[in-house]
C-alpha cells in the first residue's frame, strides 16, 4: 500500500479588493471622506442682498422727502449702519455716485449733500414755466413724472390753470391734472357772446348721408364721395409713310450707274 504524499499548501495570494474586516474577525473602520472645499465669493450672497435693500431703503427715505438735502451720515443713521462697518458704508457710497443714466439719487459737491433725483428737475411753478418755455418742442409734460419731485404739484397746477398759464388735460375719474402744455396768456383774445351764440346756433346733421346731401347741396364736395372714372380716348396711331428717296446727287453719272429702284417694296 503506497503512502499519499502530501503536497505543500501554497500560500494565499491577497485579495485584489480589501477585506472590510480585520484578522481578528471586527469590522475595520472606513476611513473618513474628506470633505467639500467651499471657495469664498467675492461678496456673500446674503451679504449682497442686504446691501441691495439698504440701497432700496435709502432710495425711498430720499423719495418721500425730495426737496430736502441729507448728509451721508443721516441716511446711514436712518439705515442704523453703524460707523465702524466700513465694508457697507463704502459700497453705499459707491451705489451713490454711480454715475449712470438711471441714477435716481443727486449729489452736490459743494454741500456734499445728497437728495432724490426726479425724471423732471421741477419742483415749484417757476421752475416749470421755464422748462416749459425753454423745451424746443410743444410736448406735454406728464404729471406723474413731476410728483416725483414735486409732492404739492396738484394744487399749484390749479393755480397756474387758472391763471391761463398752462394748458392742462384732467382726468374724467378725479379731475386732476394729467398732462401740462405751456400756453401764452397774449394769445387768447375776447369772443364777443353774440358771436359765440350764433357760432352754436349751427347744426351739424348727424348722418353720414345727410351731411353729404348738405355739402352737395351747398355747391361742396364730399370727401366721402365715390370718385368717377375718368374717360380717356385713345391713343391715335400714326401710319408709317413710305419713306421717299433724298435728293439725288451724282446726275453726272446717270449714264454709267445701274437704276435699281424698280426693286423697292
Amino acid at each position: 500500500m503506497s503512502t499519499l504524499k502530501t503536497s505543500r499548501l501554497a500560500p494565499n495570494a491577497p485579495s485584489p479588493t480589501p477585506s472590510s474586516t480585520s484578522a481578528n474577525g471586527t469590522k475595520r473602520k472606513r476611513p473618513e471622506e474628506t470633505s467639500k472645499v467651499v471657495y469664498s465669493q467675492p461678496l456673500d450672497t446674503e451679504q449682497r442682498d442686504h446691501l441691495f435693500t439698504q440701497c432700496t431703503y435709502a432710495l425711498e427715505h430720499l423719495r418721500g422727502q425730495p426737496d430736502r438735502w441729507f448728509t451721508f451720515n443721516d441716511i446711514m443713521n436712518y439705515l442704523n449702519i453703524r460707523e465702524d462697518d466700513h465694508v457697507v458704508r463704502k459700497h453705499m457710497k459707491d451705489f451713490f455716485h454711480a454715475d449712470n443714466a438711471t441714477q435716481k439719487i443727486e449729489y452736490n459737491p459743494a454741500t456734499k449733500k445728497y437728495r432724490f433725483k426726479p425724471k423732471y428737475n421741477v419742483r415749484n411753478n417757476a421752475e416749470l414755466r421755464q422748462y416749459l418755455q425753454n423745451q424746443k418742442s410743444a410736448q406735454g409734460l406728464a404729471v406723474k413724472d413731476l410728483k416725483e419731485g414735486w409732492v404739492n404739484v396738484q394744487d399749484d397746477l390749479r393755480i397756474l390753470e387758472a391763471r391761463k398759464q398752462i394748458l392742462v388735460r384732467h382726468n374724467q375719474k378725479d379731475m386732476n391734472a394729467k398732462t401740462v402744455w405751456n400756453n401764452d396768456s397774449t394769445l387768447m383774445h375776447h369772443v364777443d357772446p353774440e358771436f359765440k351764440e350764433e357760432w352754436h346756433h349751427v347744426i351739424i346733421p348727424q348722418g353720414q348721408d345727410d351731411l353729404r346731401k348738405t355739402l352737395v347741396a351747398a355747391g361742396l364736395k364730399p370727401s366721402s364721395a365715390p370718385r368717377l372714372p375718368t374717360t380717356t380716348k385713345p391713343k391715335e396711331t400714326k401710319r408709317k409713310t413710305a419713306r421717299r428717296g433724298g435728293k439725288q446727287t451724282n446726275t453726272h453719272m446717270a449714264s454709267i450707274l445701274k437704276d435699281f429702284s424698280h426693286l423697292r417694296k
